[in-house]
């Protein structure tokens, strides 16, 4: 799970088919970084075509192309191939995208819904969950309560959650929220305000990835030197003692699972690392054993970043302090 959230985080800071009738056609993006032009960045990848790219990863394929080519193939299985379904999918990435104040996600997924038949008034009414099925408006508020304040969310609610839709879907619910935090937090991170893309349907042939070389990262002897302002961040460095710490991780070690493990025989044909990495760390177990593809496809997505980006691991040890303080998250 550290490993997890230093990814995401990190990339956060450093700021099939194509359905073409829905294209948006290319405009210039104002935002923080520097940014590429569709051509430009097809250029850096090895797709079989070559389609409107996506804003958010035209600033991100210059300084990280293989992290971006997994990200993009994330992207297609959460908004495309999601085991919840393309409709409860792209409505849990709304309320996210909306928690966060996230423009360019909410239209994204509004964009997404709008493509699959829903109408502008069935989108609006988002915003109102007593108007929608029981089910369906108990999923938005969880996600919005896990976005907002996750540490908040009781055993009730979750037990409740797992009652509505079980394990499998509970696992990919959590999930689908886990990657529109991350993905919206990249495009508030990158400030893209260009209009929504269709999901983009290309798989990477991994050989041909393999090829693609980043640009030289400078050395973290010099970045150390580096200064500059930057945003507030509610650390509290002082209240925790190591002494409080190590009580409230025994605390958590003792609290009883809510969800059911999965049988260990799902993990019988897995490749010997995947097995090896279900069967000892238990967030892995659960999501492995529950929705194999997602998180499959997330570890290949950072698997990439961290060989891609060769990121100094006190600088994320120290990042990943600072975001679970802020969210006050119990890891």
């Amino acid at each position: 799970m550290r490993r997890v959230t230093l990814a995401l985080v990190t990339i956060w800071v450093l700021g099939l088919t194509h359905d073409r009738a829905v294209a948006q056609p290319e405009k210039p993006l104002a935002g923080r970084f520097p940014v590429s032009s569709s051509d430009d960045a097809w250029s850096k990848l090895p797709p079989p075509e070559n389609p409107p790219f996506p804003a958010w990863a035209k600033v991100l394929v210059s300084p990280l192309p293989k992290t971006t080519a997994r990200m993009l193939e994330l992207d297609y299985l959460h908004r495309a191939e999601n085991p919840l379904g393309t409709v409860l999918a792209a409505k849990i990435r709304y309320a996210v995208a909306e928690t966060l104040g996230s423009k360019c996600g909410t239209a994204t997924a509004a964009a997404d819904l709008l493509r699959v038949g829903l109408s502008a008034s069935d989108v609006a009414a988002l915003a109102k969950p007593a108007g929608l099925p029981p089910a369906e408006a108990f999923a938005l508020a969880f996600a919005r309560k896990l976005t907002k304040e996750g540490h908040a969310i009781s055993d009730d609610e979750f037990a409740e959650l797992l009652r509505l839709y079980g394990p499998e879907k509970v696992t990919a619910l959590v999930h689908t929220v886990a990657y529109a935090n991350f993905h919206n937090r990249v495009m508030l991170g990158f400030g893209v305000t260009h209009p929504p893309d269709p999901p983009l349907g290309v798989k990477f042939d991994a050989e041909k990835l393999a090829k693609v070389v980043a640009p030289a990262r400078p050395p973290w002897d010099d970045l150390r030197a580096a200064t500059g302002a930057g945003p507030a961040a509610r650390v509290e460095w002082s209240q925790f003692g190591f002494d409080d710490l190590a009580l409230s991780l025994d605390k958590q070690k003792a609290r009883k699972l809510r969800l059911p493990l999965p049988d260990l025989g799902r993990f019988k044909d897995l490749p010997p690392r995947e097995k090896a990495q279900a069967e000892r760390v238990v967030w892995t177990t659960i999501s492995t054993g529950y929705q194999p593809g997602m998180t499959r496809a997330w570890f290949a997505c950072l698997n990439e970043f961290y060989a891609e980006s060769k990121v100094d691991r006190v600088f994320t040890n120290s990042m990943f302090w600072v975001v679970t303080r802020t969210n006050d998250c119990f890891y």
